[in-house]
């Protein structure tokens, strides 16, 4: 094996876990003890929640992070993974090939994913005082809300505009639910079907990154949380003030 093998195998690793939503200084630290099980001396590791850069004697690789989201499960297999190699309990080559199979594995087929999302603002709403006919609008909302964020996935759009539009989806969908009969208290329901939307495991991780002393990426990622908590203030409210000028009350003839 060469420095350029070992250097695509480290970064590989490292934009894997920053892409799953690892904090930057488990990134660094991993690829440390990576280049140390191989006996890599005069190595470098840089890592923000945008970018991860690499060097190696004379070889350095940069790696651009343009997709993130947030998938335990996949950053606990490439923990497994990296733990295994420093034990020697794998090759090179044969981490290589067990990484590109987490890469492409897909861990929970789209219709789990959809019915937990559902399910979990079922149990919000309860949470927050709702009635079980408040809790079945949201489940509606965030099970269609799932559908409607995958698609926007595979657009070229912006973060922000995606959430923005995840909240007037959300608002806009609990509305007519609730003047179609189904539950009474539009504010639970929005607020119940946002929850899978705020930005808490970031918010987490920003601190976490800041106590490590990662002031850069803490921060970024301190200001990615609040601009996703307005991103979706901004959608829910453009949805409620205008259904409220135009038909007078969130109850279509209802008297305010």
């Amino acid at each position: 094996m060469n420095d350029n093998e070992i250097l695509d195998f480290v970064t590989d690793v490292g934009r894997l876990l920053l892409e799953n939503g690892a904090e930057t200084y488990r990134v660094e630290d991993t690829i440390g003890r990576l280049l140390n099980a191989l006996n890599i001396e005069n190595s470098e590791t840089f890592a923000t929640n945008t970018g991860l850069f690499v060097c190696i004697k004379n070889h350095t690789k940069v790696e651009r992070i343009r997709k993130r989201s947030m998938n335990l499960e996949r950053i606990s297999e490439i923990n497994d993974l990296s733990r295994k190699f420093v034990a020697n309990e794998l090759t090179l080559i044969e981490s290589r090939e067990k990484l590109a199979i987490i890469q492409r594995s897909n861990l929970y087929p789209m219709y789990i994913v959809t019915l937990s999302v559902g399910i979990t603002c079922f149990f919000f709403s309860l949470l927050f005082k709702g009635t079980i006919y408040d809790a079945i609008n949201a489940f509606i909302v965030g099970f269609l809300l799932n559908i409607f964020t995958g698609f926007l996935s595979k657009k070229n759009i912006s973060n922000f505009l995606q959430i923005c539009l995840g909240g007037i989806f959300i608002a806009l969908v609990g509305l007519i639910n609730l003047n179609m009969g189904i539950g009474k208290d539009i504010n639970n329901v929005i607020i119940s079907a946002v929850m899978p939307l705020v930005p808490g495991v970031c918010f987490t991780n920003a601190i976490r990154d800041i106590f490590e002393g990662d002031y850069i990426s803490g921060g970024s990622r301190i200001f990615e949380a609040i601009v996703i908590a307005v991103s979706i203030s901004i959608g829910v409210g453009a949805v409620l003030l205008a259904w409220l000028n135009i038909f007078g009350s969130f109850v279509i003839g209802e008297v305010s």
